[in-house]
């Protein structure tokens, strides 16, 4: 399979991906809510372990909702998207490692861990979007530590507004144009 026609696959299985996007975004926002209602260690671990539930969850909604089939396992485009999540897991633990000393880093390098991880999906899916979409959330990560954001306050909420925002453009997208 050739990458134009894997990467076609993946737009049309995956509906480019938007609907991963948008349950990311939501996953954030409870983060942001829980961080505004407790304190950050326990807004992570909502983060983190609701993240593990970003692609079962989305999958399903891809299948059921939209009615899309799975791509094919031979599919090259899937390793890009698996072999971007480990190093999107460093920075998170990396992220977590700084609870003790920098809380308000948390979620900014979480921010910057998560918009990395989009960076590979240009290639995985062939949609120019994912250079922005990653853009935008290391941007939202480094200037909220740049200009000391209070972290538990603004940047989970900025990081699952653009999630939001961007998931319901390419999954729009997908049903104009990707049938």
């Amino acid at each position: 399979m050739d990458i134009t026609t894997a990467q076609l696959e993946l737009r049309h299985s995956y509906l480019r991906g938007g609907p991963g996007a948008i349950t990311s975004g939501i996953v954030w926002l409870i983060a942001g809510v829980v961080a505004n209602n407790t304190n950050v260690s326990t807004a992570f671990m909502v983060l983190f372990f609701g993240g593990m539930l970003i692609s079962p969850l989305s999958t399903l909604i891809e299948r059921f909702v939209f009615r899309r089939s799975s791509p094919q396992k031979s599919n090259q485009g899937l390793l890009t998207v698996i072999e971007t999540t480990f190093p999107m897991i460093g920075g998170l633990i990396a992220a977590w490692l700084m609870l003790p000393f920098r809380p308000d880093f948390v979620f900014p390098l979480a921010a910057i861990a998560v918009g990395t991880h989009y960076f590979g999906f240009r290639t995985a899916y062939g949609e120019w979007t994912y250079w922005i979409l990653g853009g935008a959330l290391v941007v939202i990560g480094s200037m909220s530590i740049v200009l000391g954001l209070s972290s538990a306050n603004i940047t989970p909420l900025l990081v699952a507004a653009v999630e939001v925002i961007f998931g319901i453009w390419l999954t729009r997208q997908s049903v104009i144009h990707d049938q």
